[in-house]
């Protein structure tokens, strides 16, 4: 069985399962998320390492805080590539960065609408 995107006990504890926090971050998250992925394809593509170094450690930290281990690992390996200039297996790596980003958001998206729906409203 794969690892879950997100660690929903982990966050909900994290935030003292405040369901507007929670929301809040997941949508924070959500509309930061495409800017990371755009500028780490960009990134990936131009050889750019100092780029993708600086934004795939944005995106660890922000998919960290989430308790989103699978997508910070993901984030965590395209950093350490472009630390060491090496991008010989970087598309591969900025694949499964993709696939677990995809990952994530729809697990966050499921996990907010929870929320929405325990504060007694739906958007």
């Amino acid at each position: 069985m794969a690892t879950p995107a997100v660690d929903r006990d982990a966050l909900v504890e994290l935030l003292d399962g405040n369901p507007d926090v929670i929301a809040t971050l997941i949508d924070s998250f959500l509309d930061d998320c495409s800017d990371y992925m755009d500028a780490i394809r960009n990134a990936v593509e131009s050889e750019d390492a100092e780029a993708l170094e600086r934004e795939a450690h944005g995106l660890k930290g922000a998919t960290g805080s989430l308790r989103a281990s699978p997508s910070s690992e993901a984030a965590q390996t395209l950093e350490e590539m472009a630390h060491a200039g090496d991008f010989a297996d970087a598309e591969a790596a900025l694949e499964t960065l993709e696939a677990e980003i995809d990952r994530l958001k729809d697990e966050l998206r499921a996990l907010r609408t929870a929320c929405q729906e325990a504060a007694g409203r739906v958007d």
